[in-house]
């Protein structure tokens, strides 16, 4: 046991074969003890081929060991050969526990046999003497429930758990927001929160929140899950960089039918950046678009600077629509340091920029500087098509 228990299996093993030679028989605690040093070395099929001989010599197993070799088949997927360890416990005269029933249970369910699991444990409800289900007990049933669609059953073994002094826990009610998740039925998720907290008076976590948060997200659900957002954020509830970043650019695109829904973006990426989250390029592109359609030009040029600030290579149409911005609301000193900075990064402006701001210039009369911005235009090698201003002060000089 010592050996298994410092997982030396293979020495364990070693030593259990060379027993006889020792002149020494096994017992029951023995071939039970290399039962667990096969089921920790992920091998129940040896496990139970020990078993069987264990049987044959007229030994019994502790029920620890049988439960333990029932889960380890469970997980390998072999349910058939777990319920074969179940029937023996029953033949052998085992006092039937709830955890024997939990094995079998969450084997069950793991394969998909939802049904049979749920016979288990009305059968559990009727054994006698009486073995009462606890609360792992139906929420590995609802689990198996929600897993094959059956979110509202799995809600009604819930309401029959509470009636019967059942209390659920945290993880009782996020196998339902997966339920409900996963059958694209989000906001049914949302009302399992409400209800943990008014009616059952079990305080949502990290977890619940965040997996509520994901499958609104994941069905586009935005309004409600930037609601779900601000109560994590005001219950102090950590949110996921990713999550935050994949809010941010929904509540960006959708800001082109709803203004308001900008500033809502805005808060996530100011967040995000509190935080010191490291936000990715495609978010920030999406944030800067989202601006720029919005009109809010000065707030997009910060993206821009964070951006290049991050080693992003931002793409050179969005030069041209912040200079563009900055020139259409009479920002003509921004625009043209816009340029500067595009320059100084390695960057080389579009014909469409250096023609903009020239013709700008021109129009306010300042011909000297539309003239150094031609020559910085030639010295990239862009030729702007040359305004007759622009060509009159160039003759002159």
């Amino acid at each position: 046991m010592a050996l298994v228990i410092a997982q030396q299996h293979e020495v364990c093993l070693i030593l259990f074969t060379k027993l006889q030679s020792f002149k020494v028989l096994p017992n029951g605690c023995t071939f039970s003890i290399v039962i667990r040093c096969h089921c920790e070395r992920n091998d129940p099929d040896e496990a139970k081929k020990v078993l069987d001989t264990l049987l044959q010599n007229g030994f019994l197993p502790d029920e620890v060991t049988m439960n333990v070799l029932m889960s380890s088949l469970c997980k390998k997927g072999k349910v058939q050969k777990a319920r074969e360890v179940f029937e023996v416990m029953r033949e052998k005269g085992f006092k039937m526990s709830v955890q024997s029933h939990n094995c079998l249970l969450k084997g069950l369910c793991y394969v998909g046999r939802v049904e049979e699991a749920l016979d288990l444990l009305n059968e559990m409800k009727n054994e006698t003497p009486l073995l009462n289900p606890d609360v792992y007990s139906y929420t590995v049933v609802m689990d198996g429930l929600c897993k094959v669609g059956l979110s509202d059953e799995a809600m009604g073994l819930l309401n029959e758990a509470v009636r019967v002094g059942i209390v659920p826990n945290e993880v009782t009610f996020n196998t339902l927001i997966e339920g409900y998740s996963r059958e694209g039925r989000p906001l049914e998720g949302v009302l399992v929160l409400e209800l943990m907290k008014k009616k059952h008076g079990c305080v949502p976590g990290y977890v619940n929140y965040s997996t509520v948060l994901h499958g609104l997200l994941k069905w586009n659900e935005i309004p409600a899950a930037f609601k779900v957002y601000k109560e994590m954020v005001e219950l102090g509830i950590e949110v996921d960089s990713r999550m935050m970043a994949k809010l941010a650019r929904r509540l960006c695109r959708l800001s082109r039918r709803e203004r308001g829904l900008l500033r809502d973006a805005c808060q996530v990426f100011e967040k995000m950046t509190e935080k010191g989250f490291v936000v990715d390029q495609r978010t920030l592109e999406v944030i800067f678009e989202a601006l720029l359609w919005g009109e809010k030009f000065d707030e997009a040029l910060e993206v821009l600077n964070d951006m290049v600030k991050l080693g992003y290579s931002p793409k050179a149409i969005a030069f041209d629509k912040v200079i563009q911005g900055f020139c259409a609301n009479g920002k003509l000193e921004e625009a043209v340091s816009i340029l500067l900075f595009w320059l100084g990064n390695g960057g080389v402006p579009h014909k469409f920029s250096y023609e903009m701001l020239i013709k700008e210039l021109n129009a306010q009369g300042r011909l000297i500087c539309a003239s150094i911005l031609l020559g910085a235009a030639f010295k990239q090698g862009v030729v702007p098509s040359m305004d007759p201003l622009l060509c009159k002060c160039c003759e002159e000089r």
